[in-house]
């Protein structure tokens, strides 16, 4: 992994609060990045503000509902505001949820498709509204092994991810002539705080979120002319291959 690629580029990162989001605005700042992050949580924001710029690393904070379209106009002008440019987007942001077709109501589904899905294409809008005319950029869009292999009970999280998978193939063509990388990480299970106690594991069964972070930088410390599109981490011990 050449890291030396990431440096002076600037890269928003939303769910920076905590977990994966965290993690990934720290390992970029420590490459050299700028850094942009976008949460809910101001409070934790500044926090981790605080110590990339404690680490000699350069970020700003933008309190963002990323399913608010005025919202993420506003993380988007503040990020060219301060930085000028915005090299990677990663769309992080999301929520879990495991609740049976028959009891998700409507407000449930769409809080689900509006977090992990809709807050994906409304920062890629304005990602490629800056990286296209500039021919290059890299969109990471965080995915799920529940895109591939569903848990039970789980429909509009299932969705949500399946759509999100659908959107990165999409801009990935619609980008590649303007040398716009569009790329799918999907994680299997991580120790974060998407959603306390919805899935039952033992501790040393996760992942960590830096473990998850690396590989998501990884990706988008390659030229600007390749796509490392896909990409997943799960369990060794998981249960998603083989036939019963």
């Amino acid at each position: 992994m050449n890291l030396d690629i990431l440096k002076g580029r600037v890269a928003v990162v939303t769910g920076a609060s905590s977990g994966i989001g965290e993690a990934c605005a720290l390992g970029y700042a420590r490459a050299g990045a700028k850094v942009v992050l976008a949460a809910r949580r101001a409070e934790r924001l500044d926090a981790l503000v605080e110590k990339i710029e404690g680490m000699g690393g350069e970020a700003i904070g933008v309190p963002t509902d990323v399913t608010s379209e005025d919202a993420v106009n506003t993380l988007f002008e503040r990020a060219l505001e301060r930085f000028g440019t915005v090299d990677i987007l990663i769309n992080n942001a999301g929520f879990a949820d495991s609740t049976p077709i028959e009891d998700c109501s409507l407000e449930l589904w769409m809080r689900m498709i509006n977090t992990n899905l809709t807050s994906a294409y409304l920062c890629s809008r304005h990602a490629f509204r800056i990286m296209k005319p500039q021919g290059h950029g890299r969109i990471i869009n965080v995915g799920s092994i529940s895109a591939r292999v569903p848990r039970e009970d789980s429909p509009a999280y299932t969705a949500s991810k399946y759509g999100l998978n659908g959107l990165t193939h999409a801009l990935a063509l619609d980008g590649r002539d303007h040398n716009v990388a569009v790329s799918l990480f999907n994680p299997g299970i991580v120790a974060t705080e998407i959603s306390p106690g919805a899935v039952k594991l033992p501790k040393d069964f996760a992942a960590a979120p830096e473990d998850i972070a690396d590989a998501i930088i990884h990706m988008t410390a390659i030229p600007d002319h390749l796509n490392f599109y896909e990409a997943m981490i799960v369990q060794n011990k998981l249960p998603f291959l083989g036939r019963g």
